[in-house]
């Protein structure tokens, strides 16, 4: 009878307690204890504002450059601070659902669990870096807290709605992660991958990108002086002919790109890309032209970004125009497939 008992004794201690020392990886968020703010506010609620991690859930090694820290997240916690840094809260749910996957998408082609080549810029040893010149921005919850104030638990809780809603999903071109490009607002439409960046990806082409007319930044002014005009421009290519005096005859716009951009430009004797020009004088687009006076040089621009992807104000558009997500994908990555990653 005594060797029975022990026999369950030891039965039990196998199936209730030794589990509970086998632990999995949580999320920060998880590792947290549940505030309540006021009686009135149930657990429910509160959970509203943060992502939850499933268990098959990849984690990724974030460097965040603000602070020189490595940071590790669960993929959709990471999420959230992406579409929280890159898109405004105030946009339509669905393209913020779309601002999440392409987010999504850049990191698991990042991330060396699925086989990426991880951040080159900081560190080697991370998945992905939070410097939006480099791979994409992101920022913390005590971020968003700051810059959100009262209006905090709205927002937050909007973009967890669109991550939650998107878990796992990205684009895929034949099997693979596509190479995400999205950017502000474009001129009316965007810009084929190889005039920007020498990459010929078949997902992107020109496509119409209407009613961003009404955005804060579709018309945009550079204004320099004549000296600062000349000056700058030499600072890039010191044997230009270009002078105060003949700014107006050595100034010619080339070419354009099929999207209406600037394809080719001369300046002082000198054929540069558009993009090049717009990168000497900083400008919100390569849909420029220009405007002399007696002291000034006036550059009018069109749209804001590098134009190649999704415009996040188009997205918007489209949502508002009762596009879903899938929609707006679909019409700014041209023949990708929308797939789940885990």
């Amino acid at each position: 009878m005594k060797w029975w008992i022990s026999g369950m004794l030891l039965i039990i201690f196998i199936v209730l307690v030794i589990p509970s020392f086998i632990v999995r990886r949580c999320s920060i968020s998880e590792s947290k204890p549940i505030m309540i703010e006021s009686k009135e506010q149930t657990i429910e609620e509160v959970l509203t504002i943060d992502i939850k991690s499933e268990e098959n859930e990849p984690f990724i090694q974030l460097y965040d450059h603000i602070n020189g820290k490595i940071i590790e997240l669960s993929l959709e916690q990471y999420i959230v601070g992406v579409v929280a840094a890159e898109m405004p809260a105030s946009f339509h749910i669905e393209a913020l659902k779309a601002q999440a996957v392409a987010a999504r998408t850049l990191a698991v082609r990042k991330m060396r669990e699925y086989g990426g080549q991880g951040c080159s810029k900081y560190d080697a040893e991370v998945d992905v870096c939070s410097f939006y010149g480099h791979c994409q921005a992101w920022i913390s919850d005590e971020e968003q807290k700051k810059n959100w104030g009262s209006s905090y638990d709205e927002k937050r809780k909007k973009i967890v709605q669109a991550v939650e809603e998107t878990r796992g999903i990205i684009l895929r071109y034949q099997g693979s992660p596509i190479e995400v490009f999205f950017y502000s607002t474009s001129n009316g439409k965007t810009e084929d991958s190889e005039e920007v960046f020498s990459m010929n990806l078949p997902y992107y082409g020109v496509v119409d990108s209407i009613g961003e007319e009404d955005a804060p930044q579709f018309k945009g002014i550079a204004t320099f002086s004549r000296d600062e005009f000349v000056k700058r421009f030499k600072q890039y290519y010191p044997n230009s002919k270009l002078t105060v005096k003949n700014i107006e005859s050595q100034v010619k716009i080339l070419s354009y790109t099929e999207s209406g951009r600037v394809d080719e430009i001369m300046v002082g004797g000198i054929k540069l890309k558009g993009k090049d020009f717009r990168t000497i004088y900083n400008l919100n687009s390569a849909d420029f032209n220009f405007e002399f006076s007696d002291e000034e040089v006036i550059i009018h621009t069109t749209g804001y970004g590098h134009g190649v992807g999704m415009s996040q104000v188009g997205a918007d558009k489209m949502a508002k125009d009762g596009k879903t997500f899938i929609d707006i994908l679909k019409h700014y990555y041209i023949g990708v497939d929308i797939e789940t990653v885990y």
